[in-house]
């Protein structure tokens, strides 16, 4: 891994110069406020004459695998955080939580709460890329950002998204006939009524009844905005092509991710990093090694292993830790959810003594640092478990937190002569029983909420980071992630 570093400086410094060489002049673009100018490409050019020295470049792990960086695909907290270096939505979020000034630079909203007119910025442009015809970036539209909500409504793309913008006038008949009509030329509806674009630098949404969350469900990474000619005809066919801070430039062969300054980001001023990687490795262990070698310098959120080993039952940092790395842990809390699939080879009254065995054993979240992972745990003193026995199975999960709970649930049930195995999908079937579900806070996944509920429990964000590291600041949202202002020492002059 460390040498995916050396061989990549060179290239990343030329690439830079690239990129000053090729960017477009910048303009002076107000923020309600306060003012926010771009450098000018002297300046730019100035900032790249410099030594090696001024390279500034962040080595992030993630244990989830970051599939895509499609936005409506996303489907765990690393790809979000991932999607927000490239792109940018209408708002976004602050490091309190709080809506602020994105690609719109401010807002209007009705007296009723029902219509919300947004003003884009005037000069944004999008990232350089093969997909457009000239190579070069276009400005954006306003009518990228309607192509992106109904592009939310259609078919063969997961209805995540669509489900938290149906208060959206005429969102819901639209994705209906989107979804239930299969022939294209049966559909009558050409668009989402809700959404008028009356110039190109202003977008209007109407909604069916006052969202108090409206703003906040914007700022999400479900709704960040990219091009039409960023989609293909499939899924690996997506260019991630955004306005966002940071360019997507490779994907390398062994899980990683590489980024560079987009140096005609309307506020370039406040990236201080040339370069951001994203290795991802589902060993705990090997990310943790990494950070001891100089190879991560950030592991953005924590799983059950480094959890336990690393931070005192008060979630203090252990003390041979202290002096190298911090420890953040957030308020916001991902909460996963034990479900029951009723077609499955699995019984009502299997599933609810489950259920019992569960909620009244609190093993798995007191083996954690306090109240990182809490559950509602009964005091449940009589159980019955004469219908338990046999095979049951559980749809498969990448995160870390549900496999290891499952592991212990196994160990539990296994008590019962039951034997409790995950298999290799990740949808439920007439063989899988149990199942996962992740509802992160504003992005809850609704696909199987009809599905019983046996048992929930709530996963705090905590973060490690080299204490070199200044700037970098964790909100209450799980799968956040700002990276402007934050800086670090050069790389060779960390230690």
């Amino acid at each position: 891994m460390k040498s995916l570093v050396d061989q990549h400086k060179l290239l990343a410094l030329a690439a830079v110069l690239l990129l000053f060489a090729g960017c477009k002049q910048p303009e002076t673009i107000v923020v309600n406020q306060s003012p926010s100018v771009a450098p000018s490409n002297d300046t730019t050019a100035t900032d790249t004459s410099k030594n090696e020295a001024s390279f500034r470049q962040l080595l992030i792990g993630e244990y989830n695998s970051i599939s895509t960086l499609d936005p409506l695909f996303v489907d765990n907290a690393s790809a979000m955080r991932a999607v927000q270096l490239v792109y940018e939505g209408l708002v976004r979020l602050d490091s309190n939580g709080s809506v602020v000034p994105g690609l719109a630079k401010n807002w209007d909203v009705r007296n009723d709460s029902l219509e919300y007119t947004f003003h884009l910025r005037p000069d944004i442009f999008y990232h350089d890329s093969d997909v457009f015809s000239t190579g070069t970036g276009r400005k954006l539209a306003a009518s990228d950002v309607k192509y992106v909500f109904e592009r939310m409504a259609h078919g063969g793309v997961p209805p995540k998204a669509a489900h938290m913008f149906m208060d959206i006038k005429g969102f819901n008949s639209y994705y209906q006939e989107q979804r239930e009509v299969y022939n294209p030329a049966d559909r009558n509806l050409k668009g989402i009524s809700g959404i008028k674009t009356p110039n190109d630098t202003t977008v209007v949404f109407e909604l069916n009844a006052p969202d108090a969350q409206f703003l906040k469900k914007l700022a999400t990474p479900l709704a960040v905005i990219y091009p039409r000619e960023a989609v293909g005809q499939s899924l690996n066919s997506f260019s991630p092509v955004g306005t966002g801070p940071f360019n997507f430039s490779s994907r390398s062969a062994d899980s990683t991710l590489i980024f560079s300054k987009f140096q005609n980001y309307y506020n370039a001023s406040d990236i201080n990093l040339n370069r951001v990687d994203i290795i991802t490795n589902h060993s705990e262990s090997a990310l943790f090694r990494a950070m001891g070698t100089n190879d991560i310098y950030l592991l953005p959120q924590l799983g059950p292993q480094l959890l336990k080993n690393l931070a005192e039952p008060n979630r203090r940092l252990k003390a041979s830790y202290q002096d190298r790395y911090k420890l953040q842990v957030t308020n916001g809390a991902t909460e996963f959810v034990l479900r029951f699939n009723p077609e499955a080879n699995l019984s009502s009254a299997t599933a609810q003594t489950i259920s019992t065995l569960a909620r009244s054993d609190s093993s798995y979240v007191s083996g954690f640092p306090g109240n990182i992972v809490t559950a509602d745990i009964a005091d449940t003193r009589t159980i019955d478990t004469s219908n338990l026995g046999g095979q049951i199975y559980a749809t498969f999960s990448q995160n870390p937190f549900v496999r290891t709970y499952l592991g212990q649930l196994s160990q539990q049930l296994s008590n019962y002569n039951t034997s409790l195995q995950m298999i290799k999908i990740q949808a439920p079937s007439r063989n899988t029983g149990l199942l996962f579900t992740a509802n992160y806070p504003l992005i809850p996944d609704a696909r199987w909420n009809t599905y019983k509920d046996l048992f929930r429990f709530h996963v705090k964000q905590a973060a490690l980071l080299r204490s070199e590291i200044r700037g970098l600041n964790f909100n209450h949202y799980p799968w956040w992630l700002d990276l402007r202002g934050v800086t670090l020492p050069a790389a060779e002059r960390l230690n």
